[in-house]
């Protein structure tokens, strides 16, 4: 029995699109279901980070001491990691772009600067997030252009806790078509590079979804958060 390839598994694990006959195959195979819900969970986690667990230099006495512990006679400097071949599968670059990491087979590592304090940084939409149920306090969303690229901000408290996650989502108009962008932090919200190219004005609007670790990339159809962007 064949197993659906790692890199479609990477997309259903981050709510990307798939090819039906993978989605149907994950819903009847224990075993790619696993996978999924496990790359799910590591997704997960590493959205959830926040700014005081990123890693940071070192103190230069630290420096200091490995050049004396080695005898050099010049500095030691940082080394810098460049990213190695751009032909990484897509499913798999995806995975390391949502979970920040070094992934060992890819060497490759992304980051993606969203500050909005960036004098580079102009908002293009807002909108203001309504409760849809079970939820008492409102959200904003606003999207920014930073350096380039469009990025989706969401400001969101007072959402409950789950035994899921919450996923962002941007809807069109008749609430068919949508894009997944990305799983939302419950206590302090999150911020969203989007795809190029995108257009706002065909996908206006901003939907907070409750989803759950079953594999399945579809909206739930279980929304408590709504708004539309205001361009």
């Amino acid at each position: 029995m064949s197993h659906v390839d790692p890199d479609s598994i990477a997309l259903i694990a981050l709510g990307e699109s798939a090819l039906p006959e993978d989605l149907d195959h994950v819903r009847n195979c224990v075993a790619c279901q696993g996978e999924v819900d496990e790359l799910t969970a590591i997704a997960n986690a590493a959205r959830s980070i926040s700014p005081a667990d990123r890693p940071v230099s070192p103190p230069a006495q630290v420096w200091d001491r490995i050049e004396a512990e080695l005898g050099l006679d010049a500095p030691v400097t940082e080394v810098a990691v460049e990213p190695k071949s751009r032909g990484a599968h897509r499913g798999m670059f995806a995975l390391a772009a949502s979970v920040g990491v070094l992934v060992g087979g890819l060497g490759t590592y992304i980051a993606v600067s969203t500050d909005s304090s960036d004098s580079r940084a102009t908002i293009v939409a807002q909108a203001s997030l309504d409760p849809l149920r079970d939820v008492t306090e409102p959200a904003q969303a606003s999207v920014q252009q930073i350096n380039g690229d469009q990025v989706l901000s969401v400001q969101a408290s007072g959402l409950p806790a789950t035994d899921g996650f919450y996923e962002v989502w941007l809807l069109a108009p008749d609430a068919v078509s949508m894009i997944s962008v990305g799983m939302l932090d419950a206590s302090e919200g999150g911020q969203f590079p989007l795809p190029a190219g995108i257009d706002l004005a065909a996908f206006p609007i901003v939907d907070i979804s409750l989803e759950h670790f079953d594999g399945i990339a579809a909206h739930s159809a279980d929304s408590v958060l709504r708004g539309k962007l205001e361009i």
